[in-house]
Order: structure tokens, then C-alpha cells, then sequence
């Protein structure tokens, strides 16, 4: 996509799609691991089949993290840093074989106070294959200006 129909469309309100993947059995077990996280809620069908998820589930900032790359494509060419994320709310489990798919909502283009820049402010929406929300959360991403 080019920065110019880019620019056109970062209006207040715009949604901008961004590309979906099926989360795969590897990424439950290997993310969680390689940040940390070991737990029987990534690693231990068994026991987390008898907890209150029903399963394995993909770790929150691992979704948070794919999510991102769904839309990095959207502004790559823009983008100078992610400033800020907020509001992160997780609202339903994403399992093995699961498909999200992620979207940015602009709220606002704003040039940076005394600084080169300008902040991009969005809302990101992750569903599912269903259509159901599992994850919402705002972002200030710095982009360049425009040439």
C-alpha cells in the first residue's frame, strides 16, 4: 500500500484491515515458553482442560505481540515507533487452530508539539473465525511526516 493512500484514509472513524493467521498448536507451547511463561494453562492439555479456560490457550501478550504484526503491514512504511499501548483487554480464550484477524480503528493524527512526528492514536480489535472479539486495545504509534 502506498504512504499516499495511506495518508487519505486516516481519518477519525477509518478502519483499517489488517491480515489474519491461524494460531497454531507450536505457537500455544513454544511462545509462552520463550517469554517465560511456563505454565499447564500453555503447556498441559490434562490440567488445563480441568481449569476454568477448558484447555490450552494462547498467552495474552503473545496474541498481543501477533496482533500487532497483523497491522504492521497497514503503515510500515510510516512508522518511526509504537509509543504507547493501553486499555488492553483480553475477552475471550484463542485456542490451537483458532484464525484471528486484526483491525485498527483511527481515533486521531496529530502533529507532535515542538517535535518532528505526528502521533497516530488507534483502536485494535482482534475476532476470531467466529467473528468474536478477543482482544481490544489502544495504541500512539510516532509515524513521519508526509514528504
Amino acid at each position: 500500500m502506498s504512504t499516499e493512500a495511506v495518508t487519505l484514509s486516516l481519518g477519525p472513524g477509518t478502519r483499517l484491515e489488517g491480515r489474519s493467521r491461524t494460531i497454531t498448536d507450536a505457537e500455544i507451547a513454544f511462545l509462552p515458553a520463550l517469554m517465560g511463561a511456563v505454565s499447564p494453562l500453555f503447556h498441559d492439555e490434562v490440567t488445563a482442560k480441568a481449569g476454568p479456560m477448558g484447555g490450552r490457550i494462547l498467552y495474552g501478550p503473545a496474541l498481543l505481540g501477533i496482533s500487532i504484526a497483523l497491522t504492521e503491514h497497514i503503515l510500515h512504511d510510516r512508522v518511526l515507533g509504537l509509543m504507547e499501548i493501553t486499555s488492553v483487554r483480553f475477552r475471550r480464550p484463542v485456542r490451537p487452530g483458532d484464525t484471528v484477524h486484526a483491525a485498527l480503528i483511527v481515533r486521531s493524527l496529530v502533529p507532535r508539539e515542538g517535535k518532528a512526528g505526528l502521533v497516530l492514536s488507534v483502536d485494535d480489535e482482534v475476532t476470531n473465525q467466529d467473528g468474536e472479539l478477543v482482544l481490544r486495545f489502544a495504541r500512539q504509534i510516532l509515524l513521519a511526516e508526509e514528504h
